[in-house]
């Protein structure tokens, strides 16, 4: 299927919590303004949890004894939902893409920006899946947790992705919602996989699925 749009591929290298928050919404303005075309990022951050703007009783939340124990920074991203585990064995990514002018659905947007991470998954030989309404599978366990926001004009799902994290102060940390299961790393189906493989791996995918992808060392 030919789309014949272009999409800019990104793999920031700065691991600071803040300095990675604040360019998604820079991004999202960019895109949102048309200086940007449609975009993939991807990056690392060192340890630290990241909340939603609100604590709702439908997602999860975190220890704040033990975070504030542990001194892990704790930091607030522009899009809505629980409370995620960062470390440098997780890997993160988000997709800016254009809106054809209505609202989807939460579990659509969630659906549509999670199918290139599974596809990815797939050709590094882990059957993965997309479960509503914001997590991707792989044999019952979660591995991927994900967040949106969209206008008429833009569309952002950003995710993260657990290849070889602390499982340990993971869990020790994060309170789940309530029917989320347990979480797992990459690792333990395919010892390949690293964040520069992951990339790489959906790179493929979106150049198969028809967007002409230009891979950039800087985005602006």
């Amino acid at each position: 299927m030919q789309l014949d749009r272009e999409l800019l591929v990104h793999f920031d290298r700065t691991r600071d919590p803040a300095t990675n928050l604040t360019r998604e919404t820079e991004l999202f303005a960019e895109v949102e303004g048309g200086v940007l075309p449609e975009l993939a990022r991807f990056w690392v951050n060192s340890e630290c949890l990241v909340r939603g703007e609100a604590r709702s009783e439908k997602y999860g939340w975190y220890r704040e004894d033990i975070a504030a124990k542990m001194k892990i920074p704790i930091l607030t991203r522009s899009t809505g939902g629980g409370v995620v585990y960062h470390d440098e064995g997780n890997l993160n990514w988000s997709f800016f893409l254009r809106n054809s002018g209505s609202f989807p659905s939460p579990t659509a947007a969630f659906e549509a920006g999670s199918r290139y991470i599974v596809k990815a998954l797939e050709r590094q030989g882990i059957h993965a899946e997309f479960s509503p309404p914001n997590r991707i599978d792989v044999s019952g366990r979660k591995v991927s947790g994900m967040a949106a926001r969209f206008t008429v004009r833009t569309i952002l799902v950003h995710g993260t992705l657990l290849i070889d994290s602390d499982l340990e102060k993971l869990n020790a940390l994060c309170i789940p919602p309530a029917g989320c299961p347990p979480v797992s790393n990459l690792n333990e189906w395919a010892r390949h996989i690293d964040a520069a493989t992951m990339v790489d791996s959906v790179t493929a995918v979106l150049e198969d699925s028809g967007f002409h992808v230009r891979i950039v060392n800087t985005i602006t």
